[in-house]
């Protein structure tokens, strides 16, 4: 059953009791009360009855000028009674309870005279559509029961012609109810049907899909919450997405740059295997070329070594003097500087610093070593560090071949490279400005780069640097 039926149910059932028993409430105290009235009525009459009769006993000793009167004088004026009184059933009896006259012909209930001779009071029974009043009196030293009987058979009717009443109105407003009722539940739970709706697109792979949000109510809120969940799941699957296509880019261009080095040093290392008049030019030009080609697979085993293991490193966060450790880069670069007849600078002002020593020093030989190999003979490389507020500023600057602007988005992808082939003379894999890249964000930077074609590149990277171990 659903959710739309049960309410529309549950709500038409209780508001059906709630209105039924009212009204049987109401009929019942109303029977109660005409009851009540009709039985005041009739044991005002029983006992006008009995003292009417004792009048007359009265008057008839007077008459006869006795002290008392016999049993067959009492039971004439009985009858005299009764006949005065045909409108009524009147019964008397004696003290056996054995019926000395009657005007109408009566069952009198035997638990009521009982009930009568145990308490000796006026009592009172209902029966069928009758109401029976009697009581016990002593004429003339003799007990006999006094048997005054009224119809109620008007109050039976009206209480049960009310209730035919009652059902016919609760018929008509359980079908009143119920229409009014459906349409009320159905606007209500029209959002959720919507809701549904949504949801189910959502999770048959509609990700883009969003439930409207209209109104302000609890409805609106867990719409607006499940649009949230539906917005965190798409950027959750794009980004996996994403991740899935960066890895198969990823492994292609691997299988690229693995497949060239290799097709080289097989083909030279059959040349030399094969030709047996090479000269002593030919052989050291085929190993020269066999060494370059592994020495290029053996930098970029070892940058994909870098790049794969910098996010899963053990990093170890120290507070470092960057000025001191600036110099020290410095040193060692400035070697490999004077080697392509280049002149390297590399200073920074004193500060401290929380970062990886040898992955913050990777990221400055791989800017660097890229400045190198964008720089012809002669060219000028600097490297400055500086600090901002709690940002740490490195500019490394050369004044190489430049990068064209629309290259600038894509320098930092594994494997790219903007001139392909004056990077592989240079030894270089595509790798290092992703290393550098996911070196930055390990230390809480940014990293911006500016060029001009033949003027240089500049890169600009900001750090927040990591936390200390200490902490």
């Amino acid at each position: 059953m659903k959710l739309w039926q049960k309410i529309f149910l549950y709500t038409l059932i209780l508001v059906m009791l709630a209105v039924g028993v009212t009204s049987i409430l109401l009929l019942e105290n109303s029977y109660s009360l005409a009851m009540n009235q009709r039985k005041q009525s009739a044991y005002s009459e029983h006992e006008f009855f009995i003292s009417n009769f004792k009048s007359m006993v009265i008057t008839e000793r007077l008459k006869e000028n006795s002290v008392v009167l016999d049993e067959a004088k009492v039971e004439r004026l009985m009858k005299e009674i009764m006949e005065e009184d045909a409108g009524s059933s009147t019964i008397f009896l004696d003290g056996n309870r054995e019926q000395i006259c009657a005007n109408k012909k009566e069952e009198i209930p035997e638990e009521l005279l009982a009930l009568v001779e145990k308490e000796t009071v006026t009592c009172m029974q209902g029966k069928g559509k009758k109401m029976y009043t009697a009581s016990q009196e002593r004429i003339e030293s003799v007990d006999y029961y006094f048997v005054t009987v009224q119809d109620i058979s008007d109050v039976i009717e009206i209480h049960e012609d009310m209730l035919q009443r009652i059902r016919i109105i609760s018929m008509g407003c359980a079908i009143g109810i119920a229409v009014i009722l459906l349409i009320v539940v159905k606007l209500l739970l029209l959002p959720l049907q919507k809701m549904n709706a949504g949801t189910k697109a959502i999770a048959q792979g509609e990700y883009e899909k969003r439930i409207p949000e209209a109104g302000s109510d609890e409805l609106s809120e867990l719409a607006h919450n499940m649009n949230s969940m539906a917005e965190a799941v798409e950027k959750n699957v794009k980004a996996l997405e994403d991740v899935a296509e960066n890895r198969k880019q990823f492994i292609d261009n691997l299988a690229h740059e693995m497949k060239t080095p290799l097709t080289s040093i097989l083909g030279f290392a059959d040349l030399l295997q094969i030709k047996k008049d090479i000269s002593e030019e030919g052989r050291i030009e085929y190993a020269g070329i066999i060494k370059e080609e592994a020495s290029r697979m053996r930098t970029l085993s070892g940058k994909l070594m870098e790049l794969i293991t910098v996010g899963e490193a053990n990093v170890e966060w120290e507070k470092e003097e960057m000025q001191a450790l600036f110099d020290e880069i410095g040193a060692s670069l400035k070697v490999v500087a004077e080697k392509q007849n280049m002149i390297l600078s590399c200073e920074s002002e004193p500060g401290e610093l929380i970062i990886d020593r040898e992955l913050f020093k990777s990221l400055i030989y791989n800017l660097v070593d890229n400045s190198i190999k964008a720089s012809n003979e002669g060219g000028r490389i600097r490297v400055d560090g500086y600090f901002i507020g709690e940002e740490f500023v490195i500019i490394v600057e050369d004044e190489g071949i430049g990068i064209p602007t629309e290259e600038l988005e894509k320098i930092t992808q594994a494997f790219y490279m903007v001139d392909k082939a004056r990077s592989r003379k240079k030894g270089g894999a595509g790798l290092g400005l992703a290393l550098c890249a996911e070196i930055v964000e390990s230390h809480q930077g940014t990293m911006k780069f500016e060029s001009e074609i033949h003027q240089g590149t500049r890169v600009i990277v900001k750090m927040k640097g990591g936390q200390s171990d200490e902490k």
